[in-house]
């Protein structure tokens, strides 16, 4: 691994997120403090950090309003994630990362793209993104207010099956449960 810190990657990533979609940015940040809760001492914690980071750079340039509806969330999606090895192996270049780094990074993101995980650093990735979307922030950042109660049903009922890590899977309910009170406190 190249001698990059988490702090160039964060500068670097903060860039590019803020022409994604609403909130990715903030989405980014909760993301990688999940896969430091959940991947630990890991002696490849800065690779699962990166994808943390970039997993959604393939939205870049993609939205031109400020919050969707998630019918449009999945009209876009494909071509996101269509979008996101590209983009992320050149700004991974652009860091100087190595081939098999850059690999296993859009790996990562792969993996978090399709919900889907079968290895450990995956299931950090997948989880640590699933668990990042349970803030209230996060639906008032990304979507319409009239979305919160169908985003709060997709999480609550499919989302739960992708979780993998047992971290994870004790604080899902947990924090599903308190985001329920706060969408209710607010709408």
């Amino acid at each position: 691994m190249s001698n990059i810190t988490e702090s160039q990657i964060r500068n670097e990533a903060e860039r590019h997120l803020l022409l994604c979609r609403p909130g990715d940015w903030n989405h980014a940040q909760r993301v990688v403090f999940w896969v430091k809760e959940l991947g630990g001492d890991r002696e490849d914690i800065l690779l699962i950090i990166t994808a943390g980071y970039i997993h959604d750079i393939g939205w870049e340039g993609l939205v031109t309003k400020e919050k969707i509806t998630l019918d449009e969330l999945l009209e876009l999606e494909d071509s996101a994630n269509k979008n996101s090895k590209s983009f992320a192996t050149n700004f991974l270049k652009d860091l100087h990362f190595s081939s098999e780094n850059i690999d296993t990074i859009n790996r990562l993101i792969r993996a978090a793209d399709k919900h889907q995980s079968s290895q450990e650093d995956e299931a950090i990735i997948v989880d640590a993104d699933s668990l990042s979307k349970l803030t209230i922030d996060h639906l008032k950042e990304k979507f319409e207010k009239s979305e919160w109660m169908k985003m709060y049903g997709l999480w609550a009922g499919k989302f739960l099956e992708r979780v993998k890590t047992e971290k994870a899977k004790s604080l899902y309910p947990k924090l599903l449960a308190e985001l329920k009170d706060s969408i209710e406190k607010e709408l």
